[in-house]
């Protein structure tokens, strides 16, 4: 692969999981592929939320909710006082996270790829949220957070939309995230079957150190680090392990049927980061929270 590592600029080699590629310098890994912004659009079709990836995204609405709950707490907790904030989410799909972050902030808005989600948003919950790609978008002002949860990992060019969002927070402005950590207890046993090695909707795979490198490339300043748990509904386990990795429809459906799937879990791998990074002030200004 000719193309260099978007960490450090290292040469990119064969990794330790068959279809990935590792930074000899650094460590970074991303998926031996190259995908164009078409075929990744084509990707999060409505099918990607009802089906593929997820078994019924907009029916798990209040366990996907109480999730972001739970990391908004985390999120307020370093940028402080919101409620005279801006905050744009990238990759805001069906607008759950908006739709609890409107609470407490004084503006919400998001982007998205995929058309139904952008549209559900919008339509449905009366959100701001646009379909498009992030990178020919024109947000209008600066803004004072900025989040992408479980977002960068699917991205073309995640070098690109840190760059991005770096420059279009105020200064004393946030930046939050979740992605796999690939250097993490759970990805180093499981190897080639970890559960977030699944190409091309996940194409890159990020460490802490490979994240805060990408972010202070930026001007960005980590200041917390931390593994994300969550609630997931069991149904949705079962639909990845049978339905999606094990292709077994028919036991899937009886499990439902019997409702032995109608239960939740709260989970915390320490597979998951969660990451908040800061844009310095300038020198002698204020700090805007």
């Amino acid at each position: 692969m000719s193309k260099p590592c978007l960490i450090c600029g290292g040469a990119l080699g064969a990794g330790r999981v068959p279809g990935l590629l590792s930074c000899a310098s650094c460590g970074f890994v991303t998926a031996d592929i190259a995908i164009s912004e078409d075929e990744l659009r084509q990707l999060y079709s409505a099918n990607y939320f009802a089906g593929e990836e997820y078994n019924d995204y907009v029916g798990e609405r209040a366990i996907i909710e109480e999730n972001f709950r739970n990391r908004l707490t985390t999120l307020r907790a370093h940028v402080g006082e919101t409620a005279n904030k801006r905050l744009f989410e990238v990759g805001c799909a069906y607008g759950f996270f908006l739709s609890v972050a409107r609470q407490h902030f004084h503006e919400v808005s998001g982007i998205d790829v995929s058309v139904d989600a952008a549209a559900y948003a919008r339509n449905e919950l009366g959100l701001a949220a646009t379909a498009g790609e992030f990178l020919a978008h024109e947000v209008q002002g600066p803004v004072d957070v900025v989040c992408l949860w479980d977002t960068i990992e699917h991205l073309a060019d995640p070098d690109g939309y840190i760059a991005k969002a770096a420059e279009m927070l105020t200064p004393g402005g946030h930046l939050a995230l979740t992605t796999g950590d690939i250097d993490s207890v759970v990805a180093r046993v499981r190897g080639r079957t970890w559960r977030q090695i699944h190409p091309p909707t996940h194409l890159h795979y990020f460490s802490r150190r490979t994240m805060t490198r990408l972010l202070e490339k930026h001007g960005l300043v980590v200041t917390y680090a931390g593994h994300d748990g969550m609630y997931r509904s069991v149904e949705m386990m079962a639909h990845i392990v049978l339905r999606v990795r094990h292709h077994q429809p028919g036991l899937f459906a009886l499990l439902k049927r019997l409702r032995l799937l109608d239960w939740r879990a709260y989970i915390n791998l320490f597979d998951i980061m969660y990451v908040i990074a800061e844009k310095p002030a300038a020198p002698g200004a204020g700090r805007t929270s």
